[in-house]
């Protein structure tokens, strides 16, 4: 730092800075710190909060098992279905995404308002078409529009997929969501505007009989509507027993009844003919073990019901 030492001229400029407020007195002064500048796509908004969506998410994978295990059912044949992604964007966005033809299915979303999308590969709806009338069930190398025919056999598939989709939801709200048409050009359909935002659920395929992708696409103000007004109900304790007590008494177990026991040589047992005696080890007078699930439970006197012989449990 130099020692120097400021004329008349400089003093004075100073002082005049001083009241002018260009120079700050007494006042640490803080360089500035550059801004942080977030990226943000326009054409593909974030309008759907995280918590919700990782509700969906946890909707969406419970839809995935129950969507998988219908079209084994159906197909006769290994297929595993899985949740891969939730993402948000412009209904303009979502229809551009699609280069190839695809089977795009009118979803009514009553009680909701607005319309969805329910989409899959035609490549696999080709397949499923193919094992439902009895053949191996490949996806051919080249794909083509269904014919009517081929799409009354894929629409009672996608339907009973919708109905698994539907149960799931179930869970937010009463819903009467069906099927209404199918096309093979997206394009054609017109939803939405192009500026409406949408969600979709991209589920994957894989099996015996390839891979394919299905797709839900749903309007967020319906989704945002489905979330403000459903309240999951929270059942109380006296009722949540009661439902796991019908539960239980529907499930059937393996009974037995052991009248005693006894030990015997191999040479004995080979030698027993009809009408052998067999000395067990209990009294006549005592009473018999009943074994449920091979656990001794309770004990009681042998006696016949009608035809048919029971256990008067004591």
């Amino acid at each position: 730092m130099s020692n120097s030492i400021l004329n008349n001229e400089e003093v004075e400029a100073l002082l005049s800075a001083i009241e002018g407020g260009q120079v700050l007195v007494g006042q640490k002064v803080e360089p500035k710190k550059d801004k942080k500048i977030q990226h943000y796509d326009f054409r593909r908004p974030d309008r759907f909060p995280r918590e919700q969506k990782r509700r969906l998410q946890k909707i969406s994978e419970e839809a995935a098992k129950a969507v998988g295990a219908t079209v084994s059912r159906f197909l006769r044949s290994s297929v595993v279905v899985e949740l891969i992604a939730i993402e948000e964007f412009s209904y303009e966005v979502f229809v551009n995404s699609f280069t190839d033809v695809v089977c795009a299915n009118v979803v009514n979303l009553k009680p909701l308002t607005g319309l969805g999308c329910l989409t899959i590969d035609v490549g696999f709806c080709l397949a499923i078409v193919d094992r439902g009338l009895g053949g191996p069930g490949k996806i051919p190398q080249k794909v083509r529009p269904l014919t009517m025919i081929e799409e009354s056999v894929v629409g009672v598939v996608l339907s009973d997929i919708m109905e698994d989709i539907k149960l799931c939801w179930s869970k937010l709200a009463k819903l009467e969501w069906t099927l209404e048409k199918m096309e093979m050009d997206i394009r054609s359909l017109q939803l939405l505007p192009i500026t409406e935002l949408m969600i979709s659920i991209n589920f994957a395929i894989s099996g015996d009989l390839g891979n394919g992708t299905i797709i839900l696409c749903i309007p967020v103000t319906s989704l945002e509507m489905l979330m403000v007004k459903s309240k999951l109900e929270k059942t109380d304790r006296q009722k949540e027993i009661a439902i796991i007590e019908n539960v239980i008494k529907e499930v059937e177990l393996n009974t037995s009844v052991i009248f005693g026991a006894t030990q015997l040589s191999l040479n004995e047992l080979m030698n027993l003919k009809a009408g052998d005696v067999v000395k067990l080890d209990n009294k006549i007078t005592e009473d018999l073990c009943l074994m449920v699930e091979g656990k001794a439970k309770r004990y009681g006197k042998p006696g016949v019901v009608g035809k048919k012989m029971a256990l008067q449990v004591s």
